[in-house]
């Protein structure tokens, strides 16, 4: 599988997963206790907005795990001084740092 295509897999319900569980927790925080939201009483948008966060937690941890190397050499980059304001050596980091992640495709 292309890491473009996985990447897509994983970050577009994490994406969703945010909306979600953002907006379920406005409602519940601001919203009038007793009252229903897009047909859902506040007990069920506590359930929804529990069961998308712990599914959300999921989806972080797989993200992280998918870029590590990445996260992990950028961040080597940037504490040891090798990171530079030209253009031209912040795209050889970049470069750098994509090619320590190797993945299948």
């Amino acid at each position: 599988m292309k890491k473009t295509t996985l990447n897509y897999i994983v970050d577009l319900p994490l994406l969703a997963q945010s909306v979600i569980v953002s907006v379920t927790g406005l409602v519940l925080m601001y919203g009038s206790h007793g009252a229903s939201f897009l047909g859902f009483d506040c007990r069920e948008l506590l359930h929804m907005h529990e069961q998308i966060g712990v599914l959300m937690v999921a989806f972080s941890l797989i993200h992280v795990v998918l870029h590590w190397k990445w996260m992990a050499c950028t961040t080597k980059n940037f504490f040891t001084g090798k990171s530079s304001s030209s253009v031209t050596s912040k795209a050889r980091l970049s470069v750098k740092c994509e090619t320590a992640n190797p993945v299948e495709e």
